[in-house]
Parts: C-alpha cells; structure tokens; sequence
C-alpha cells in the first residue's frame, strides 16, 4: 500500500500557532525547525513531519513515533520497521509518501523559468532533446527532473548518483538491478510530482490535509 499526504502553506502562523504545531514534535525535531531562517522554510519543515505523523496512522504503524526517525550515511530519514517513507518540498506545497512493501521517494518541484543550458548535464541525450523540442520546455524539464530525484530518493543516496545516469523517459528504471516505478501524482497547477517505488502501483491513495 502507498499512501501519500500533501499540505499547502497558504499564510504565515501566528507565534501561538506556530508553538502549537511545535509542541507535536519531538524536541529534537522542533531544534530542527527552529533553525530554519525563513518562515515559509520552518512551517513547510514542521508540516512535512506532522503530514509523517499522519502517514505513520494511515500505514497502521502505531509502534512508530517521531522519535524514531533515524538518518543515512546519505542523511535519508528512515525507520528501522518494515515502512518506507520520503518528504519533499517546493514552493507552497510539501508531500510525505510511505510504503508498507518496499521503498519509496517522492520529489515536486514548482514549475517556474529557468536556464536550461545551466541543466544539460543532467539529463541523457535522448531525455534533453525531448525537452527542447516540447511546446513547453519549463514544464517537460520539471517533469523528467522530479522523476530523477523520485529514483534517486528512493535508491536512498540522493544526488550523489549522476542524474545523467538515471533515464527516466519510460516509467520502469532499472538501476543496480532493481526496477523502480514511477507515477505522476496531481497535486496543483504549476507544480509536477513524481513518486518512485520499488512495487509497481495500481493507485495511490493521497489526501490534502491542512494545519
């Protein structure tokens, strides 16, 4: 099973709001947040771990707490059980997906201008010619980029893989001899989601929750 949550920061917490959101996280956590400079960076910080705490019900892993993350060599949350999950975040918008079967990552990304020029190291021959002949390039270019980090998020090393080394044009990647499946995931306009995952998915049941 694969459920994914995602939230929108529509306006900034008041300081009574924002310690009531905190006091939902372990204090460690809360440190975490709390260093983060920009108000949008801290509250999508703080909601993508209460957007875990609900994921944590959703996959009935009540055995697990907060208080149990740990961290990869890589720095990749984690549990030591038998669920997988991955938080990421763009914009106004952060999504927490999990897994009972396998392992999972998630990427979104706002779609907004950029210099592709900057960017063609990280895509194969074949992905960057599509992207420069698509109608519109910012929003093919998001496409492939967030199936990328899905697959490397999920692989759990993140970017220390070359992107160029990830061909995403189809929706089964195979790397080290392990297939991961992608699927696009509709969460708002001018934004692209991808999840990857070890099992292919029939349907994700995602759900926007509000804090």
């Amino acid at each position: 099973m694969v459920i994914c949550y995602y939230s929108e920061i529509k306006k900034k917490w008041s300081e009574s709001e924002l310690e009531e959101k905190l006091k939902l996280l372990p204090e460690i956590l809360q440190i975490e947040a709390k260093r983060k400079k920009r108000w949008t960076d801290r509250q999508l910080s703080i909601t993508g771990k209460l957007l875990l705490k609900e994921l944590i019900v959703g996959l009935e892993a009540s055995q697990l707490s907060l208080a149990d993350i740990k961290y990869t060599d890589y720095n990749r949350p984690w549990f030591d059980s038998s669920i997988d999950f991955n938080i990421a975040h763009s914009g106004n918008f952060v999504i927490c997906c999990g897994t009972d079967t396998g392992s999972i990552g998630v990427d979104i990304e706002q779609i907004k201008p950029i210099v592709l020029d900057d960017y063609i190291d990280y895509f194969t021959s074949d992905e960057w010619r599509i992207i420069l002949d698509s109608e519109n390039q910012s929003d093919r270019f998001f496409e492939f980029w967030t199936r990328k980090e899905a697959i490397v998020k999920a692989i759990g090393t993140g970017l220390h893989i070359p992107l160029s080394n990830i061909a995403v044009i189809n929706n089964r990647v195979t790397y080290n001899d392990i297939s991961y499946y992608i699927q696009k995931l509709i969460i708002a306009k001018d934004y692209q989601c991808h999840l990857a995952s070890t099992e292919p998915v029939a349907i994700v049941d995602s759900m926007q929750i509000q804090f």
